[in-house]
């Protein structure tokens, strides 16, 4: 049985109009929604791993703790959430006023709407 090593890729999904965001940690269907904050949501799939992080205002802080002590997240993407903190309108910003930033990276793929 051979092992396979999977890098882990986030999906962040600006909507500017909204002011919101979504980040897409996996592929899984979506089987509940927890709430973190008035602003921050975390998608669950059947097996209640996070498979999305919907962040209602990209200012709103990220409560990195709450993600890793209340709910399972993969261990793979743990860090690159880390990375988004404190919020999406942060590293939105520090991504477009870097050069080689985590959004140009091939674990961060963005899209805005």
């Amino acid at each position: 049985m051979s092992e396979h090593t999977h890098t882990p890729q986030i999906t962040i999904e600006i909507d500017h109009e909204a002011d919101a965001a979504y980040i897409r940690l996996s592929s899984n269907s979506v089987a509940s929604t927890k709430t973190l904050t008035d602003d921050v949501l975390v998608d669950l799939d059947t097996m209640g791993v996070a498979v999305g992080i919907e962040v209602l205002s990209r200012g709103a802080k990220i409560p990195f703790g709450r993600l890793t002590t209340e709910l399972h997240i993969h261990s793979t993407v743990v860090e690159l959430v880390r990375q988004i903190q404190p919020s999406v309108s942060a590293f939105s910003v520090r991504s477009e006023a870097e050069a080689s930033t985590l959004a140009s990276s091939p674990q961060f793929e963005s899209a805005t709407h």
